[in-house]
C-alpha cells in the first residue's frame, strides 16, 4: 500500500510541476502578450494532456499500479492549477486597479 502512495505522491509532484509551468506561462504572456492569451490556452492544454498521457503510457514500465498514478496526475494537474489561477486572477485584479500596485507585486 505505501508504495502504491509513493507512485501517486510522485505523479501528483509531477502534475504539480506541469501547472507551474503553466502558471508561469500565463503570467509571461499577461504580462508581455496579454492578447495572445486565448491561443496560449492551447499550449498549457498540450502540455498538461502530454503529462498525462506519458503516465498512462509509461504505467506499464513503473512499479506500481495505474490507478494511483493516474489519480496522482490527475489531482497534480487540478489543485494546483486553481491556486496558481486564484494567484494569477489576484494579481490581474491588483494590476488593474493599481498599475504601480501590480508592478510591485510582479517583481
Amino acid at each position: 500500500m505505501g508504495a502504491q502512495i509513493a507512485g501517486g505522491l510522485l505523479t501528483f509532484l509531477g502534475g504539480t510541476a506541469v501547472s507551474a509551468i503553466n502558471y508561469a506561462i500565463n503570467r509571461w504572456t499577461l504580462r508581455n502578450r496579454p492578447d495572445s492569451l486565448a491561443s496560449m490556452s492551447i499550449v498549457r492544454q498540450i502540455l498538461s494532456v502530454a503529462y498525462f498521457a506519458t503516465v498512462y503510457v509509461l504505467r506499464d514500465s513503473l512499479p506500481w499500479d495505474m490507478v494511483p498514478l493516474l489519480v496522482g496526475a490527475a489531482v497534480g494537474l487540478t489543485i494546483p492549477n486553481i491556486l496558481f489561477s486564484m494567484r494569477l486572477a489576484k494579481k490581474n485584479d491588483a494590476l488593474n486597479r493599481n498599475p504601480r500596485e501590480g508592478e510591485e507585486e510582479n517583481e
